[in-house]
């Protein structure tokens, strides 16, 4: 925790210096724009008066980053780690806070997209180009959103319709694109209004050879490259009516991947592609009883598939969630004095339904729950509370809630403070997979404490910290010693601190950069948890050189890694840049080379296998 507090002091002091060199251009500062974010009490609030620790990937970062995919993509922010068994398409798992992929929740438009027998979802499934923004809400949210949002919250929402920029009824663009590892990409999307209706319709392919996900060394190595093909469509509809609005989104992807799983005296002929099809998809209507009060009505669907074989080989395992649900909601907002006060109050309930090649005992459970939330809002005060009741079909009942405050200091500092419970619901393999299962698990519970500062020092510059502390019990862990059974009786506690700032140096030249620093602790043995980021640092400088060309360049550096329980193995530290050069032929063509680790960096993030090398993607952008 010394570490963790010289780290804040230093940052701090940092900043001091920068607010020094831009004070004199306060006064010619804009007003800022404000920012309305969804996730974090899952209704739509002010991101300067946020109570907890939030992070928006906007669609314009998405299209100047030099990240070919998801999960390239979300590794350059503050509390966010990855890992990649290989190249695209590979299997790949976020962490938030140090927490488990399995401890943090995914969602598509905000559907749940985990898998119910892994416990993770399919990020490598879902494409770039399918997506208008990402909130990354970090902390507990169990309150709002239920089991596995212990580590926070990454909700992905797909790009919607509505009016065109140049007031024509409908725009788009068309993308098309070569890369090393051999392969291309193209994509297309139309967006606009029509007869009062808000449409956007958008499909993708790409393909690639890729490379050999793992090393000489490595179980089931096989030489040679790994390739990935994928396609997606996304859709979204939605209409303003006297009463309210109906919306509908659907997302639908479908990847092959190639994998290293080398034939053995014990398996001639072992599986090595793998399927995976992604689906997520929501139908809604909003009711506004009055201008202060509606209320809001969702059904959903989704669903993880895989299919793993052998090409010219007879016979496949095929591994399939889906979930079906309902969530109805109604908000009412309402003042007294100089105080606004907002409640809502909520219903959800959803099943799911794995099939897998083994015989589990049991297939599907279902899951209902009631919460309910205030806020209040009083001059430069705002106070956000929780509570939500869960009962599984499974493993019984569950009581999380938070309690989040945040202040303005002065014009443009903010403090904020939150308290929150969460719990892991556990998977299907954890309960039933034969020979390795525990159908007496309990969840997994934790409780986290944050304090941040936001600073809006000038227009033109922000920084933000916080520092926060996790405890995790009942963890389901599971060792040689019990033949790999899972059980409860693990202890964790995660430490941290996240700073970032970023500054518009003038009209041509901006930057941001952060520090992400964590102690991830298994309190049965001392020790440090394994596979777990405890150092993370990045910058970005972006330049306008000219009117038509944007250039910028990303730099990332992670710090060495236990990657084992007794801590006796390190994984090696490692750097990687990534550049970015964008030409605009005009207003509606583009030409964009981007090159993601362009010094060839060697390194891994999971035992055994390869992170990607040096990746040139080149593509022409036509918007019609």
């Amino acid at each position: 925790m010394k570490t963790i507090l010289i780290s804040a002091a230093s940052v701090l002091a940092l900043t001091a210096a920068a607010q020094a060199q831009v004070q004199g251009a306060a006064s010619e500062a804009t007003t800022l724009d404000k920012i309305t974010v969804t996730t974090p009490l899952r209704r739509a609030s002010a991101l300067e008066r946020s109570t907890s620790s939030v992070t928006v990937i906007t669609e314009e970062e998405i299209r100047s980053a030099a990240s070919p995919d998801l999960p390239s993509l979300l590794k350059h922010y503050a509390g966010v780690s990855i890992s990649t068994n290989g190249g695209m398409g590979a299997v790949s798992n976020v962490q938030l806070r140090g927490m488990s992929s399995s401890q943090s929740l995914v969602l598509v438009n905000g559907v749940r997209s985990a898998s119910a027998t892994t416990g993770t979802s399919s990020i490598y499934n879902i494409p770039l180009s399918a997506i208008e923004r990402i909130e990354v809400a970090k902390g507990p949210h169990s309150a709002q959103y239920g089991a596995d949002a212990i580590g926070g919250v990454i909700n992905i929402i797909t790009k919607k319709g509505g009016t065109c920029e140049n007031g024509k009824t409908a725009c788009g663009s068309v993308t098309a694109g070569v890369s090393h590892a051999w392969g291309g990409t193209v994509s297309g999307d139309v967006r606009g209004q029509v007869n009062g209706l808000d449409y956007a319709l958008g499909a993708s392919f790409l393909g690639t050879q890729g490379y050999d996900f793992t090393y000489p060394d490595a179980w089931g190595h096989e030489p040679g490259a790994n390739g990935f093909l994928q396609g997606a469509v996304n859709l979204s509809l939605g209409k303003e009516l006297d009463w309210g609005r109906v919306y509908a989104d659907v997302l639908a992807s479908r990847g092959r991947t190639e994998y290293d799983n080398a034939p053995s005296m014990w398996d001639p002929a072992p599986f090595n592609v793998v399927d995976t099809t992604t689906l997520s998809g929501r139908i809604g209507a909003r009711i506004d009883h009055a201008h202060d009060w509606s209320s809001t009505v969702e059904l959903t669907g989704g669903a993880d598939m895989t299919r793993d074989f052998r090409r010219a080989t007879p016979g496949s395992d095929e591994f399939e969630t889906k979930r079906y649900g309902v969530l109805a909601t109604t908000e009412k907002t309402f003042e007294t004095d100089n105080a606004t006060h907002v409640l809502v109050g909520g219903f959800e309930a959803y099943q799911e339904s794995v099939k897998a090649p083994a015989a589990y005992a049991v297939t599907s459970r279902s899951l209902v729950s009631g919460f309910a939330q205030y806020s209040l809002e009083l001059g430069a005060l705002t106070l956000d509370s929780g509570i939500r009741h869960d009962h599984n079909q499974q493993f019984g009942d569950a009581t999380t809630y938070n309690l989040g405050a945040s202040y303005e200091l002065v014009d443009g500092l903010v403090a904020r403070a939150s308290y929150g419970t969460g719990f892991r619901a556990p998977t299907f393999n954890d309960l039933y997979y034969p020979y390795f299962d525990n159908p007496n698990l309990k969840p997994e519970h934790s409780e986290t404490v944050e304090f941040g500062l936001n600073w809006q020092a000038t227009a033109d510059t922000q920084f933000d910290v916080v520092l926060y502390q996790s405890w995790l019990r009942d963890m389901i862990v599971s060792s040689p010693a019990t033949s790999y059974v899972p059980f409860n009786v693990g202890r964790a506690q995660v430490r941290g601190l996240e700073a970032s700032i970023a500054h518009r140096f003038d009209e041509r030249w901006s930057g941001r950069a952060f520090l992400d620093l964590r102690e991830p602790i298994d309190r049965s043995t001392g020790l440090f948890i394994p596979n777990r980021d405890r150092f993370k640092a990045g910058a970005e400088l972006s330049v306008a050189a000219t009117e038509q060309l944007d250039l910028s360049a990303k730099l990332l550096y992670v710090g060495a890694r236990h990657s084992n329980a007794a801590n006796t193995e390190k994984s090696k530290p490692y750097v990687t840049v990534d550049v970015m050069a964008n030409y605009r032929f005009d207003e509606v063509s583009s030409l964009k080379l981007a090159v993601e680790n362009l010094f060839d960096e060697q390194y891994s993030t999971a035992s055994g296998y390869r992170s990607p090398g040096r990746t040139i993607n080149f593509s022409y952008t036509r918007k019609f």
